[in-house]
């Protein structure tokens, strides 16, 4: 691996679904303005949620968006609770140092309950390839056939029709519903047909040396993964004497997204399974008069674009286990609870149904923590934090309490 590139790695889009405190509900507009917050509230809601507002920083800028109380509170038919709200980082506040903390801290300070990363980008910005390829080049060359991706078959692209050539500025990969969805574009040119600037992007380049006049920005290509929110945890490959074997699974988390060194690491291990390329090569023909027939894919040469070190451990994007999920059952069983809970106001028997709730929730929690490893330890500590508003090294010291107690056989 090139340790002395530019790495203009980043986030693009942050969203988070989580639940609000019900000893604080309802978190609405009006809350933040009790806790000292500038809000800007929108008149109407989204299809989804019947309230939308944002959060202003102290200069005045919108920082995080928040989209709360769910159209409808029967959880039991659109899954959603009564406390049910999604928070996104307003894009400006994505290129800070650390995004994914600074939301983290936002959610701990306020006791919102995390439920899942409903949508993360990560970006890279660059001008070429580590192979020295331009991504216009490569683009043009990908179109013709002469390359072949791996993964994500469904393609669509974008360009002007010149007259010598087709100028290609943008590439996508993926369904619509694929969990993950890569794309390549121009944002240079993206900035300027858009006629939005986003001045903290060009800061961004500016800081990591990848341009050096705002004034007379070069073709700065982008590669971009976004990931959903059915994506339920990462497998951990381990390279063992050139093998590569499958060696745990850990939650798709914010902690997997703290930070810029795992940023990087996470960009990594997306573009070497899913901008993946091959030549695309033929079978020798003894008769010249033949038809040249294609070779195999996997029997053609790789296209070696980005130089990554792969001999380290791992992180794969997976899905879980049927054994290890939630069953249908469980979900529906849960959401028919919690709108008990949200309709009545018999203290003790909502104790009991949450003790239910929380019995499945231990149960999800469980196949990340099968070995008591760092980070599931630290999975742990993120969840006790999420749901109690404690500082890190009190988690800390009930996850390890956690851990000690598994490795004596008197839980799980």
């Amino acid at each position: 691996m090139t340790e002395h590139r530019i790495r203009c790695v980043n986030v693009d889009w942050l969203e988070i679904y989580a639940l609000e405190d019900l000893q604080a509900y309802p978190m609405n507009a009006e809350y933040f303005r009790r806790c000292g917050y500038f809000v800007t509230e929108r008149e109407y809601g989204t299809r989804v949620y019947k309230e939308m507002f944002t959060i202003q920083d102290q200069r005045g800028d919108a920082w995080i968006e928040v989209r709360r109380n769910p159209m409808s509170g029967d959880s039991t038919f659109t899954g959603l609770q009564v406390n049910s709200c999604h928070l996104r980082m307003v894009n400006r506040y994505c290129y800070q140092d650390n995004p994914v903390r600074d939301m983290a801290e936002f959610m701990i300070k306020h006791n919102y309950v995390f439920r899942s990363i409903y949508r993360i980008d990560i970006c890279y910005d660059f001008l070429t390839f580590d192979s020295g390829d331009r991504p216009d080049a490569f683009l043009r060359r990908y179109i013709e056939k002469k390359f072949s991706k791996i993964n994500q078959t469904k393609v669509r692209a974008m360009g002007s029709d010149g007259w010598a050539s087709f100028d290609w500025e943008s590439v996508s990969w993926g369904a619509p519903k694929s969990m993950v969805g890569t794309k390549i574009y121009n944002k240079t040119k993206e900035l300027s047909a858009t006629g939005n600037k986003k001045p903290w992007i060009v800061q961004a380049w500016l800081k990591c040396g990848l341009v050096d006049d705002p004034r007379k920005l070069p073709n700065v290509w982008r590669l971009e993964f976004s990931l959903n929110s059915s994506i339920r945890d990462w497998i951990v490959i381990e390279a063992v004497q050139g093998k590569k074997i499958k060696k745990k699974r850990v939650p798709h988390t914010m902690n997997m997204f703290d930070g810029r060194d795992k940023l990087w690491r996470r960009f990594e291990e997306l573009a070497y399974h899913y901008f993946h390329f091959r030549y695309v090569q033929y079978k020798q023909s003894v008769n010249s008069e033949q038809e040249p027939e294609l070779l195999r894919k996997d029997l053609c040469k790789d296209k070696q674009l980005f130089k990554f070190n792969t001999d380290r451990e791992f992180y794969q994007i997976g899905t879980p286990s049927r054994e290890s999920s939630p069953t249908p059952i469980e979900n529906r069983l849960k959401a028919l609870l919690q709108n008990y809970i949200d309709t009545h106001y018999n203290l003790d028997v909502n104790r009991a149904a949450m003790k239910v709730m929380e019995a499945i929730d231990v149960k999800e929690i469980q196949r990340y923590t099968k070995d008591g490893s760092y980070p599931e330890i630290e999975a742990i500590i993120l969840q006790i934090r999420t749901t109690t508003g404690w500082e890190y090294d009190q988690a800390k010291e009930v996850a390890e309490k956690i851990q000690e107690l598994y490795k004596q056989q008197e839980i799980w």
